[in-house]
């Protein structure tokens, strides 16, 4: 009897304990977990669709984001790349005068008087300044054909949305392989005008008029000094050639800045959607940098005509 009455009384705590374990595992009541809270899943989105060509998938939906008159927009900003290139070819207007100047420098009638007058001997130290923004210039102009490289490879990737894939793409997914194009053009390309801005737009519209007028007086000087034919026939050139340098510095002073500007506008007008926030500030970065450089950088006391530590750093 004892061992009868043992085993039911295992018998009874068995059937509670398996009681409270199935009561523990019933499911939760709808919207609550485990203990009670509201759920923090959020919904899952929607699918993506197959859309058209030159649309993608939006939160389910299709949505226009290329056109065949948004890429010829973005193609045509080869156009301004050759107008910039074709104001560089213009710089032997600035550079056959300096030239000219270089060699003045070396004959010994202007030695002397580069060491008897203290305004002819500043000006002439910034020979090699004017020297490097002419060569500078022509950095630029090599570099314009790398930007038309990339500019062709983000024209290839919009062209890729005008064809029918079959599969479904998102905004997401476009816009992340878009933006870095997009970056990959005007990131480089703003940095190329802004060195060139510094180191060339900026010194000879500050340096080369000061050069016009020392070659004037310098070329006068040895003139009534009656010195060899040698330098009175390259200070003839240089004064020929000088007014002509001056009017193309002038040119020069806001039209590389200028073509930036617009053709960035341009492209992310046209990209649109496809530009995500990051780019979007890398891009109006780059284009403050670009608007600053055109501010002369001269420090507080300087002297009128001193130039910036940009003026002299060399060009790599």
């Amino acid at each position: 009897m004892v061992a009868r009455s043992k085993r039911g009384a295992f018998a009874a705590v068995a059937v509670a304990t398996a009681a409270l374990v199935a009561c523990g595992s019933k499911p939760a009541p709808d919207g609550a977990g485990s203990n009670g809270s509201a759920s923090a899943a959020s919904p899952p989105s929607p699918p993506a669709v197959r859309c058209p060509p030159g649309q993608v998938s939006k939160d389910g939906a299709c949505v226009v984001v290329m056109t065949p008159e948004k890429i010829a927009a973005v193609a045509g900003q080869q156009s301004r790349l050759d107008d910039l290139a074709k104001l560089l070819d213009q710089a032997d207007a600035v550079a056959a005068p300096i030239e000219l100047f270089d060699n003045i420098r070396q004959l010994e009638p202007w030695k002397k008087l580069r060491a008897s007058s203290e305004n002819i001997a500043a000006v002439d130290a910034v020979a090699a300044t004017l020297d490097n923004a002419v060569k500078t210039l022509g950095t630029l102009k090599g570099r314009l054909g790398e930007v038309s490289t990339r500019l062709g490879s983000l024209k290839y990737e919009l062209d890729q949305l005008m064809i029918g894939t079959g599969e479904p793409r998102t905004l997401d997914d476009v816009r992340r392989n878009i933006s870095p194009q997009l970056r990959a053009v005007v990131v480089p390309f703003a940095q190329d005008v802004d060195q060139t801005i510094r180191r060339a737009v900026v010194p000879l519209a500050t340096r080369l008029s000061d050069l016009s007028d020392v070659v004037i007086t310098g070329c006068t000087m040895a003139k009534a000094s009656r010195t060899r034919d040698k330098l009175k026939d390259l200070c003839t050139q240089a004064r020929a050639g000088l007014p002509k340098a001056l009017a193309y510095a002038d040119q020069l002073k806001t039209e590389p800045a200028r073509l930036f500007t617009e053709m960035t506008s341009q492209l992310e007008a046209q990209l649109d959607q496809l530009v995500d926030d990051e780019t979007k500030e890398v891009v109006e970065a780059v284009q403050r940098k670009v608007n600053d450089s055109l501010k002369p950088a001269q420090p507080t006391g300087a002297a009128p005509g001193s130039g910036s530590a940009a003026d002299t750093e060399p060009t790599h």
